[in-house]
């Protein structure tokens, strides 16, 4: 998180009803996303999978993250529209290939929608 020159992505465990939710990395960009929930997402990401610089939050003081008036899943991709573009992401976590975040709950982990084979391009250990 310390190296975000804009808005750092990563994965994060145990999210979407899945073991992890990612961003897809090619050639160093983010090209997609690896999801259980809403994939058609403009930013397909838990709020735990991001890092905003403080002077992309200082230099875009209308950017809002909004608690209320966003549809349920769309919180994430309505901020980051307002600061940034998928090409701008910058991919962390070995690009995006790493678990160091987990969603966590006091609750047993739903993992309805992880699919019954492995479906992802790369093997991440959980």
């Amino acid at each position: 998180m310390r190296t975000t020159r804009k808005v750092s992505v990563w994965p994060v465990g145990l999210v979407g009803g899945r073991r992890y939710e990612r961003p897809i990395v090619e050639k160093g960009k983010v090209v997609g996303w690896y999801t259980g929930w809403r994939a058609g997402r403009p930013f397909a990401i838990d709020m735990a999978g991001f890092a905003v610089n403080l002077q992309v939050i200082l230099s875009n003081p209308k950017a809002v993250f909004r608690r209320h008036g966003s549809q349920p899943g769309m919180q994430e991709s309505d901020f980051l529209r307002q600061i940034t573009t998928m090409e701008e992401l910058e991919p962390k976590a070995n690009n995006c290939t790493k678990v160091l975040v987990w969603h966590t709950r006091t609750e047993k982990v739903n993992l309805a929608n992880e699919p019954k084979y492995h479906a992802d391009s790369v093997k991440i250990e959980v």
